[in-house]
């Protein structure tokens, strides 16, 4: 009778290690996944800036003056109908897979020295078991034809 209580006990401290154990992976990789998707999120808008730029000129690229952030307002799928809006919402909310992630886009001036260069920053963030987490992508877009050569 002693054996089979100790082999139940064991049984049920096994069980729990194990369902403890798929719980934490499940979480694991579920934010893995989330961080992932807004790397991808901020990555595509970053691409669709410098798309907006190459296609109707740097002159675009209009820095955050007075907003908090910028919205790409995308007509169609040709770059030369886009521009930046500074209308709501801002954020831009995404849904993938029952997750809402926050895109947010801010233009800024590199530096009052260099007006040819502008500062593309996406943000974001989102909410799930582990709290709030976010993901930054900052690239610089230049106005000039030789990268090497200062403009």
């Amino acid at each position: 009778m002693v054996e089979v209580v100790v082999a139940l006990g064991v049984v049920a401290a096994l069980a729990v290690a194990l369902v403890t154990t798929s719980l934490v992976t499940q979480r694991a990789s579920r934010t893995a996944k989330n961080n992932t998707q807004a790397s991808k999120l901020a990555q595509e808008r970053i691409e669709e800036i410098r798309a907006l730029r190459d296609r109707k000129g740097f002159g675009e690229l209009v820095n955050n003056t007075g907003a908090a952030c910028r919205k790409l307002v995308k007509p169609s799928s040709d770059p030369v109908t886009w521009s930046l809006s500074t209308a709501s919402p801002c954020p831009e909310p995404v849904v993938l897979d029952q997750t809402t992630f926050l895109r947010e886009l801010v233009i800024s001036d590199d530096s009052p020295s260099s007006p040819n260069i502008r500062v593309v920053t996406v943000t974001v963030s989102w909410t799930d078991s582990g709290g709030q987490q976010k993901v930054s992508n900052v690239t610089k877009l230049s106005n000039c034809v030789n990268p090497l050569v200062p403009c």
